[in-house]
């Protein structure tokens, strides 16, 4: 009889144990993602266990781990999401702009970045800031493309009026929107820095009693109210931050600093979106910057290098040497007089910083050409000298054939095109001042006088042939390019 209640007793032990454990630990928090087929999945999504190609979600009902492709989730749920674990965020999705050089009076030159909408015979209509500016075409030195910023582009009313009409291409109704549309709009309201609507969806949210994420809502409607009260903050914050889109990087920097004084009483979410300022200020003015030193440090040194070779009786020892100690500082100190027509502040180490920390695309060529046997010795080796066969008439010896020599290092600078000797000084700072990514595979053509055979022969008048080195590669063979980015 004991033997069989004793088992009973701990099995009930066990039971009532649980349940309390139960009744005593932190509800686990539940989430409810729709998938496109109508399933709904409550459970817990595993940020740490997902990545961008597939959602993990602890599957509650069943008590299974589950793996899910992103596209048979519900768009709203993949969103929300992907908000949330900050992979994704559409108000601040980069989208191709403009960068448009344009001249001024005097020679200088100015920075005008957009998106060209349309272009006809005369300007380039270029929208900036959700207004539309007109640049003459005939004033544009240059025309790249970009990622920008979209709230660069449009204005946060806009960015939400774009975002209304691609909802609707996905069959949402944004006149009449359920709860989880609202959200959407909302959290992309807010984030374009329109308030007004972020506010009214968010209250819409926050009354509906059976949307999951009411709390949720509330809390974020509680934030926006609070930016909306701190409406004075709030416009210095707007207007610093269309500066920032401007790439008035000093306005910006002031506006910074002078915050606290000019609105001492703003709030915490006011304080939160201007620390969100600083970082971005600190993010796209090194963007900025970095992008210019990589498309303009190349073109100075490049400059740099013409007028130093164009000076009278500079030899190639001296050229060598100045690209060794003077060229690397000249081309920062430049480099900063240009970035400082943006950001007076700007100094030739903080330039070189710039120079260091740029994204590295596109590669770039410098051509030692004919000179290339000045940096990679030759391996095809002079010929041996014949002596001449004595002649069997009265005539005696064969006559001396003088034999063509290749120019020396100093011979072929001295004779050297203009052009030439500024791409072989260029190819050998970037092989030299370690300041280029240079690939590791140099690229070859043939020496077009010897089709890369490194030597040259002439017929002689004793019927025989003379053979000598190149006198173009002096048995180099070959002209190297350098690689470099």
């Amino acid at each position: 009889m004991n033997t069989i209640r004793q088992p009973m007793l701990w099995i009930s032990m066990f039971l009532i144990t649980g349940a309390m454990l139960l009744l005593n630990s932190p509800p686990v928090e539940a989430d409810v993602v729709h998938l496109r087929t109508g399933e709904s999945i409550k459970g817990r999504p595993l940020q740490e266990r997902s990545d961008p190609k597939v959602l993990v979600i602890e599957d509650y009902l069943s008590g299974a781990v589950r793996t899910l492709s992103w596209d048979v989730v519900d768009a709203g749920d993949a969103d929300r999401l992907q908000l949330e674990w900050g992979w994704k965020n559409k108000a601040l999705k980069a989208v191709e702009g403009h960068r448009l050089v344009q001249s001024l009076a005097g020679g200088a030159t100015q920075d005008v970045r957009g998106m060209i909408e349309k272009e006809d015979e005369v300007f380039y209509h270029l929208r900036q800031s959700g207004r539309v500016l007109k640049v003459r075409k005939d004033q544009v030195l240059e025309k790249v493309e970009e990622p920008m910023d979209p709230r660069d582009i449009w204005s946060p009313s806009q960015l939400v009026d774009r975002y209304l009409e691609q909802l609707k291409t996905e069959g949402k109704d944004v006149d009449n929107p359920d709860s989880i549309i609202a959200f959407r709009i909302a959290e992309y309201a807010e984030t374009a820095g329109e308030f007004e609507t972020a506010a009214k969806h968010y209250e819409a949210c926050a009354a509906d009693a059976d949307f999951l994420n009411q709390g949720v809502a509330k809390e974020r409607l509680t934030r926006v109210q609070a930016i909306l009260r701190d409406a004075a903050a709030l416009g210095s914050l707007r207007d610093l931050r269309m500066a920032l889109s401007l790439k008035s990087f000093v306005k910006v920097d002031e506006g910074i600093k002078g915050f606290a004084e000019k609105h001492p009483d703003a709030g915490e979410a006011i304080q939160r979106r201007l620390e969100k300022l600083k970082k971005d200020y600190t993010t796209r003015r090194a963007d900025y910057f970095q992008l210019e030193a990589k498309i303009n440090f190349p073109k100075i040194v490049l400059k740099l290098i013409k007028e130093k070779v164009g000076e009278k009786d500079i030899g190639l020892s001296d050229a060598t040497a100045w690209t060794r100690r003077e060229l690397p500082d000249a081309a920062f100190e430049a480099l900063a007089t240009r970035l400082q027509r943006r950001d007076a502040s700007v100094t030739p180490e903080e330039a070189r910083a710039f120079w260091e920390g740029r994204r590295k695309s596109g590669w770039k060529y410098a051509a030692y050409g004919s000179g290339t046997f000045i940096v990679e010795p030759p391996k095809i080796k002079p010929p041996k000298r014949r002596r001449p066969r004595k002649s069997k008439g009265r005539g005696g010896a064969a006559p001396q054939v003088k034999i063509p020599k290749p120019p020396t290092r100093d011979q072929w600078w001295a004779r050297a095109p203009t052009k030439e000797r500024q791409s072989w000084v260029m190819a050998f700072f970037v092989d030299n001042a370690d300041l280029f990514e240079v690939a590791e595979e140099p690229k070859y053509t043939l020496c077009p006088k010897c089709n890369g055979i490194g030597l040259e022969s002439k017929a002689l008048q004793t019927g025989g042939t003379l053979a000598y080195l190149c006198t173009r590669c002096g048995g180099a063979q070959r002209d190297k390019r350098v690689k470099f980015r």
